[in-house]
């Protein structure tokens, strides 16, 4: 399929999807429990103290109003976890892990709705994300969730079990550990060795949550990095870095080969999809146009060269519709970008450019009903 024929395809996905509600007499699945970055982090990052990173106003800017917190996300509304609970029928986005308290954790003691333990910043690797909470806290993390469900007598570890089987757990890292290239710790002619040392790390940690229970895994792999804003700045014209995108393809297609190998040697019950967030955010901004999108190079929330010198804060240079951007800021996508991404995730066009080896649809069993209506908006855990 070529890329311009995939870009239609996702058009196609994102205008059908315009038309669709998410609506079910039950969510498609009992939870969602998602792991990763700032792509999927709803507010963990307010709650952990400097170098950690913190999504501060106008991030959330188009959230809905009304008594819910505008903080914790890293775009302009909702992100890609959000958006991936609102297709799955829910109508509350699994929460910050570290928001929860013992009155609101109820939902997690009994299998239901989930938990988000994502961590802006984070990465594959321990080495990366000062301050955040690393991909093996969070699943150490989960480790204490599913202890939690069993010791407080609302599961007995059969349900658990059971309950976990059916769930959705979603991944998206990787992306931030490729700063280890920018900021000189590793080479490029390093590069096989480390792009090695994150697969397997990575790995290691989706076996663990398979050990633990999980048996639908979606995983999200890296973004184009070398056409995000910050990195369009390095060059005089704004144009994508294709060393850096090389980089992510490399990754991206070791971590598919050796899931497979994975899955066959030692997850024999494991039934998962890996989205080609890199393909997606690809074809949008080579062919902006057929999503209706226009600005794929400069950032909307920002300043400086490309709006992508500075961080995305109060002070910030804003752009007046963030439904015609590609980027939020100098790395995070738009909610705009991000419905298209979870719509082609969805609906499996692109089939083995989009998703692979199913779709996130055939992932969850084809339990979602879909309606016509307008989307529906999720409630949203407050971070204050």
């Amino acid at each position: 399929m070529t890329r311009r024929c995939a870009a239609a395809a996702l058009l196609l996905a994102v205008a059908a999807s315009a038309a669709l509600l998410v609506c079910s007499s039950a969510p498609g699945v009992p939870a969602v429990y998602v792991f990763g970055d700032s792509l999927v982090d709803v507010g963990n990052n307010a709650f952990l103290s400097p170098p950690a990173p913190r999504a501060a106003f106008p991030c959330g800017l188009d959230l809905p109003p009304g008594g819910r917190s505008t903080g914790g996300r890293f775009t302009n509304g909702y992100n890609l976890a959000d958006i991936v609970a609102q297709r799955m029928g829910f109508n509350m986005s699994p929460p910050a892990y570290l928001s929860l308290t013992p009155q609101t954790s109820l939902n997690l003691l009994r299998g239901q709705v989930g938990a988000n333990y994502a961590s802006g910043g984070s990465g594959i690797l321990n080495i990366t994300g000062n301050g955040t909470i690393t991909l093996q806290e969070q699943v150490q993390l989960f480790v204490n969730t599913k202890a939690s469900m069993i010791d407080s007598g609302k599961l007995g570890n059969d349900m658990a079990n059971r309950l976990l089987s059916r769930s959705l757990f979603l991944v998206s890292t990787g992306g931030n550990d490729f700063a280890a290239f920018t900021e000189g710790r590793v080479t490029i002619a390093e590069a096989p060795a480390y792009i090695a040392s994150m697969v397997s790390t990575y790995i290691k940690h989706i076996k663990a949550l398979y050990k633990l229970g999980a048996r639908r895994l979606g995983i999200l792999d890296v973004l184009p990095v070398g056409c995000v804003p910050s990195t369009r700045t390095w060059s005089s014209d704004g144009v994508c870095d294709a060393p850096a995108n090389s980089l992510a393809r490399g990754f991206n297609t070791l971590l598919r080969a050796e899931m497979a190998n994975a899955a066959a040697a030692a997850m024999p019950d494991l039934i998962y999809s890996i989205a080609s967030i890199y393909n997606i955010f690809y074809d949008m901004i080579n062919n902006p146009q057929l999503d209706g999108l226009e600005e794929v190079a400069s950032a909307c929330c920002g300043g400086g060269r490309l709006n992508a010198e500075d961080d995305c804060s109060a002070r910030s240079n804003l752009c007046a519709d963030r439904d015609r951007y590609v980027f939020w800021d100098k790395v995070h996508g738009t909610q705009a970008a991000y419905k298209r991404a979870v719509a082609a995730m969805f609906d499996g066009v692109g089939a083995g450019r989009y998703t692979e080896p199913i779709s996130f649809e055939q992932l969850v069993g084809n339990q979602v009903l879909l309606m016509q209506g307008p989307m529906v908006d999720l409630e949203l855990q407050s971070v204050e």
